[in-house]
């Protein structure tokens, strides 16, 4: 077998997984893909076709929806807790950008439902690198009982310069297997013709490795196991409707414009059309009028239309102008997104832990504590910030007793009050030197018995 095979599950997905990317891409990679995405019609020539095809229109709601997903997901920065050794790779000037990792792993998941990420060090030496890989270029794998790999094949692009000219690059596919022989970790390069180039074994500190540093997410967890991409079912609606708006575009050219007919004249006759242009019909029995297109056949594909963009709205997180009329409770809007923030929830623990497992593996290829690196991504999609009523209710629970510190920061947390940079136990020493200096303050006035003596007044603390 070559060493581009792919594998069984590859396979299986991989029709969905363009068709994702294309409508992901929008019109005009929709447009080049041409009779895959939008059938000719019956005995179309070319030309035909390309003039059908040109005048459709494709909704790109596939994009919006995974940007808004996005969006949502990183409104709040991750929380990131990490030693000083690693803070290069978290302040984004160590090959590939943990902001680029975060949206990516996202947005990949969301979109294909798979992403993968390799650590590795220059054969030189230096400083581990990550690097990113989708779907498409991950072809085959194989796993031990614990779901951890023993093999993967990768597929890379990689550009050189050119050798007589300094400003041309030259790309080719070469392809990357990461394999375990007899327990230690090897690379094999292989080149775009898939013959085999050489073989080396990476070292970590200068050690030989037993196991694998390549890590997977897919949207219900970590490892290698295929799943229905989270956007296909709004991807296979956003094509139908591609193909019904090319019928009814189709249909609108044809019928559009009126037709002049004239019976009862020589067809060698010369007639033009216009208000300065007056016809004389020699034959009483002679007639002019305008073709027009009447019928339901139209709107019954406008309606088609209208159908296809409701049933977007009720899977995609932004709608397609369907917003409801007037103002809604929160409560409401909760509802309405419920569906959408559910895979999308699923969506970010699994990238979460992704995540923590990429960044924890790089602290361990770089002889430090895995448990030193922790990152929280936020699941709070909604906009779940407290209202004052809220707040003062809350707070009085506290003050009489009726919950704890804990639970008061807790709530306070979730209502997006508290300032990110500081921690709960932070937050609750604050809390609890604020009760005191209220009490303080509260104090009653203390009189004297010595009528000389003026009443004592407890002062606030630091007046």
């Amino acid at each position: 077998m070559p060493v581009d095979s792919k594998h069984p599950s590859y396979t299986a997905r991989i029709a969905d997984w363009n068709k994702c990317r294309v409508a992901f891409e929008g019109q005009s990679a929709i447009k080049a893909a041409g009779v895959t995405y939008l059938p000719r019609l019956t005995e179309q020539s070319d030309e035909e076709y390309q003039a059908y095809k040109t005048r459709a229109l494709f909704y790109s709601i596939t994009s919006k929806t995974i940007q808004a997903l996005v969006g949502m997901a990183t409104s709040k920065p991750p929380v990131v807790k990490s030693p000083e050794e690693l803070g290069s790779y978290f302040l984004d000037d160590c090959g590939v950008q943990f902001q680029e990792m975060v949206m990516g792993a996202l947005a990949e998941t969301l979109l294909v439902a798979r992403f993968g990420a390799l650590i590795d060090r220059p054969e030189t030496g230096g400083k581990p690198i990550i690097s990113a890989y989708n779907a498409e270029s991950i072809l085959n794998w194989r796993v031990d009982s614990q779901g951890k790999p023993t093999m993967v094949v990768l597929e890379e692009q990689v550009y050189e310069q050119d050798a007589e000219d300094k400003f041309e690059l030259e790309s080719e596919i070469q392809y990357r297997v990461l394999e375990l022989e007899n327990g230690v970790y090897t690379q094999s390069l292989y080149n775009d013709d898939k013959e085999f180039v050489r073989k080396f074994v990476p070292l970590n500190t200068g050690k030989t490795m037993n196991y694998i540093p390549f890590y997977m997410v897919n949207p219900f967890g970590v490892g290698f196991d295929i799943h229905k991409p989270p956007v296909l079912d709004i991807v296979d609606i956003n094509i139908s409707h591609y193909r019904t708006s090319a019928d009814l575009e189709h249909g609108r050219h044809y019928t559009g414009l009126p037709v002049p007919v004239v019976s009862g004249v020589d067809g060698s006759t010369k007639l033009r059309i216009g208000s300065m242009v007056a016809w004389v019909l020699p034959d009483a029995n002679a007639k002019a009028y305008y073709l027009e297109f009447t019928g339901q056949g139209l709107v019954s594909l406008e309606k088609a239309l209208s159908e296809k963009q409701t049933q977007l709205a009720s899977l995609s997180a932004r709608l397609i102008g369907q917003s409801s009329n007037g103002s809604e409770a929160a409560d409401t809007v909760r509802l309405r997104y419920v569906s959408e923030t559910a895979s999308l929830a699923s969506v970010v623990r699994s990238v979460e832990a992704f995540l923590n497992q990429v960044y924890q593996g790089l602290a361990d290829m770089e002889s430090l504590e895995r448990s030193a690196v922790s990152i929280k991504m936020d699941k709070e999609f909604l906009d779940t910030r407290m209202s004052s009523i809220e707040l003062r209710e809350l707070v009085k629970a506290y003050i009489e007793g009726g919950i704890s510190k804990e639970t008061l920061v807790f709530n306070l947390r979730r209502g997006d009050v508290l300032s990110p940079d500081r921690t709960d136990k932070e937050e609750e020493v604050a809390i609890e030197a604020a009760k005191k200096a209220a009490m303080e303050v509260k104090k009653p006035v203390v009189a004297s018995s010595d009528p000389e003596t003026p009443p004592i007044i407890p002062q606030p603390p630091g007046a």
